[in-house]
C-alpha cells in the first residue's frame, strides 16, 4: 500500500471538520459586515470611501460560498463542488492580494502577511477539495 493510499482514509476522515472550518472562515466575515458593516470596514478593508452597497456585495458572496460550505459538511455528495468553489475564490482572492501587495492602503490588511495567509487558505482548500474526491470510507 503506497504512503497516499494509507493517509487516505485519515484524510477523507477530516473532509466534515475541514469543510465546516472553511464554512465559518466564510460566515464569519460576512456576518460581521451585515451585523457592523463600519466596524469590518475600518479593521479590514479601509479602501477608499465607505460604501455600503459594495461591503452587501462582499457579505452576499461570502455568505453565499459560507452557506455553501456548511450545506457540504450536512449533505457530503456537495463537498467537492462546495470546495471547488472555495478554492477559486480564495486563489484568485489571493492572486488579487499578490498583485497589489505594493499597493496596499495603510490602514489595510492587504499587506504581504494577508497575501500569505490567503495562499496558506488556498492550500489547504486544495488538500481539502482532491481529498473530496476520494471515497469516503465506510
Amino acid at each position: 500500500m503506497t504512503s497516499i493510499a494509507a493517509a487516505r482514509p485519515t484524510v477523507v476522515r477530516i473532509l466534515g471538520p475541514g469543510t465546516a472550518i472553511c464554512a465559518l472562515i466564510y460566515l464569519v466575515p460576512a456576518v460581521w459586515i451585515v451585523v457592523a458593516p463600519h466596524g469590518f470596514f475600518h479593521t479590514i478593508g479601509p479602501f477608499g470611501p465607505y460604501n455600503a452597497h459594495y461591503l452587501g456585495d462582499a457579505a452576499a458572496l461570502t455568505g453565499g460560498i459560507g452557506l455553501a460550505l456548511a450545506a457540504a459538511v450536512v449533505w457530503p455528495s456537495l463537498r467537492a463542488g462546495a470546495l471547488l468553489v472555495a478554492l477559486l475564490a480564495t486563489g484568485l482572492h489571493a492572486i488579487n492580494h499578490w498583485i497589489d501587495i505594493n499597493h496596499a492602503h495603510a490602514g489595510s490588511n492587504a499587506g504581504a502577511s494577508d497575501a500569505i495567509q490567503l495562499t496558506i487558505g488556498t492550500i489547504v482548500i486544495a488538500g481539502l477539495f482532491w481529498a473530496s474526491l476520494w471515497k469516503e470510507p465506510s
